[in-house]
């Protein structure tokens, strides 16, 4: 028996974004690992969504399609990487400035877990 169609189960990301306009599409994952899980993280979401792009290039033909992996550890670090994509996504000014709102959402996060940990224990 022979299927015409391949149906990939999918993927959510957090984000999508459709330009048909400029015919594009953006799809934006991101995620709050701990600082040695970073690069890891990164791999595991590039990975993990390759069924959606290619079911988006499906779905949208012409369309470039292109994966945003932002990763700000808990301790509110970031890659290169991270730093460009946000550059790239949103300006050279206001990426830089968004990545250190993160930065702080991420550390006092992180500080109030940290925090109940020590009221529970």
């Amino acid at each position: 028996m022979f299927a015409e169609y391949e149906h990939v189960p999918r993927n959510r990301v957090d984000a999508r974004f459709i330009d048909h306009k400029e015919k594009k599409i953006i799809a934006v994952e991101m995620s709050c690992p701990w600082v040695d899980n970073r690069t890891e993280k990164d791999e595991e979401k590039t990975w993990k969504y390759g069924p959606l792009r290619w079911e988006l290039k499906q779905q949208f033909p012409g369309y470039s399609v292109k994966q945003y992996n932002i990763i700000i550890d808990v301790l509110g670090g970031w890659s290169c990487e991270v730093d460009r994509s946000m550059r790239e996504l949103f300006g050279p000014k206001k990426g830089g400035e968004i990545l250190r709102r993160m930065q702080k959402a991420v550390i006092s996060s992180s500080l109030s877990i940290v925090r109940t940990f020590k009221v529970l224990s």
